[in-house]
């Protein structure tokens, strides 16, 4: 995978992936300051704006992380501010932020993989596969999943069937004939379990 994707190392030396993707994360989703190639110009860019976004796991809550994002920057120095910052803020503070949390993040959840169910589905899925099957109790995706839980009072289980480099939410997403085939066989067992 370090290959596919051009790196040498990873930031988590010694933590293999299964056991990174059960970790929270801060993600850079989008950083623009100033232009660049063709429109850029020798002037200094008076400001930068960066969308970032926060993947949480079981126990974390979605508004208390956002607050600690905000504690960090302010140790950095920072003055938070929620709002355009004034002629009056900006000449009181040498280091000033805008910072605008999101109004509708939610909860990570999870189901037990020793539920009944789950090994109805597991064993489902492992009688249509000659590949060995990944139990993964935490996925990398943001999926409002706690929803089901808390008004619905059941459980969930996602079962993806995408190949790996499918640019997920990216130009030109994909999916393998291969991986379409397969999954609708596996949908096909998980509809004859009784």
């Amino acid at each position: 995978m370090k290959n596919e994707l051009g790196i040498i190392n990873t930031e988590m030396k010694g933590t293999s992936l299964n056991e990174a993707i059960n970790l929270p994360s801060l993600n850079i989703n989008g950083i623009q300051s100033g232009n660049v190639g063709k429109q850029s110009s020798n002037q200094i860019p008076t400001f930068a704006t960066a969308v970032i976004d926060l993947r949480l796991v079981l126990g974390n809550d979605w508004k208390r992380q956002q607050q600690k994002v905000i504690e960090h920057i302010k140790t950095q120095g920072y003055y938070v501010t929620d709002h355009e910052p004034t002629d009056e803020e900006r000449k009181k503070y040498p280091k000033l932020i805008k910072v605008v949390p999101g109004a509708d993040g939610y909860n990570a959840q999870r189901t037990a993989m020793d539920l009944p169910i789950i090994k109805k589905v597991i064993s489902a899925v492992k009688s249509i596969s000659q590949e060995q099957i990944v139990l993964q109790p935490t996925m990398g995706g943001s999926l409002p999943l706690y929803l089901f839980e808390q008004y619905l009072h059941t459980k969930t289980i996602t079962i993806p069937i995408a190949n790996h480099d499918n640019n997920q939410h990216a130009e030109n997403e994909n999916i393998r004939i291969g991986n379409f085939i397969d999954g609708i066989t596996t949908m096909g067992a998980l509809m004859m379990i009784k």
